[in-house]
């Protein structure tokens, strides 16, 4: 019996261990989560970099390393695209994270924070072919953007072939003058390495906004489409708002065209030897070979 005892004893005793050696491990694991948690990529030195040497893809590498460790201000590998071709200040060891400190601030200032007009934001919106002007945009140039929208008002519906249904829909002139922060990657109008064969293959912009517009913009995209209008650099006039339906359109069809002719007939006619420019004929100077 007493051997028994002992037995059962030496078992709940076992059960207990192997509880607290599960609770001690259990314990070991949450700590060791905590301390991976929030990996973040981050750029290294895949080699030694002097100091005044451009950072360029062929100096680095991209480590994950959780975000317990990560200093105030490293550089992650998705920024890396905007410290490309800028020199460093530091000398930076081999295998060593590079940090965004690690640059001139004169340089630095080339990155999108740094053009953002005091009072805006900068928010991004997504584009295509014909929304994003064929993707001749480029950063600094000025746009109004258009927003169309689906309308249920009984004047505006027009009837669909079959007959069955109506359609109706409102274009009007949301923001103007925006100017584009960025295009795509590029934040600066003059390309870097070798990314001039890749401009105007871009799918989103990234405007310079108030906080207000921003919000204007937001809740306009989750209804309708927006179209962004190219406007020449020094064209800054702000024109009247108006609201346009697809019946106004399909109505005043005619007197819309007649208007256009109009205004073509009045542009003037250059003589041989001259250019229009900015609606005003300017004489072109040839040179004699």
């Amino acid at each position: 019996m007493a051997k028994k005892k002992l037995l059962i004893a030496a078992v709940i005793v076992g059960m207990f261990a192997a509880f607290l050696l599960y609770l001690y491990t259990a314990q070991i694991e949450e700590e060791k989560d905590e301390l991976l948690a929030n990996p973040r990529d981050v750029v290294v030195a895949a080699r030694d970099i002097q100091a005044g040497t451009l950072l360029s893809r062929e100096l680095v590498n991209t480590k994950s390393v959780p975000g317990q460790f990560l200093p105030a201000n490293p550089l992650l590998s998705q920024d890396l695209d905007i410290y490309l071709d800028m020199p460093v200040s530091e000398s930076i060891k081999e295998g060593s994270m590079i940090l965004t400190s690690d640059f001139a601030v004169a340089e630095v200032a080339r990155t999108l924070s740094a053009r953002i007009p005091a009072g805006e934001r900068a928010m991004t919106i997504p584009v295509d072919a014909i929304s994003g002007v064929s993707g001749l945009l480029r950063p600094g140039d000025r746009v109004d953007i258009l927003g169309t929208f689906p309308v249920g008002n009984e004047d505006n519906l027009i009837p669909e072939a079959s007959g069955q249904e109506s359609i109706g829909y409102v274009t009007m002139n949301l923001l103007q003058n925006v100017t584009l922060l960025a295009v795509g990657q590029e934040i600066s109008d003059i390309p870097s390495g070798d990314s001039r064969g890749n401009r105007g293959q871009y799918s989103t912009v990234t405007l310079s906004l108030t906080p207000s517009e921003a919000e204007l913009l937001v809740i306009s995209q989750t209804r309708g489409k927006l179209m962004l209008l190219l406007r020449h650099r020094d064209d800054i006039e702000a024109v009247t708002v108006t609201k346009t339906t697809l019946r106004e359109v399909l109505e005043e069809l005619e007197v819309i065209n007649r208007k256009r002719q109009v205004r073509v007939q009045k542009r003037p006619k250059c003589a041989a030897g001259q250019k229009l420019t900015n609606g005003r004929c300017e004489d072109t100077i040839e040179f004699l070979r």
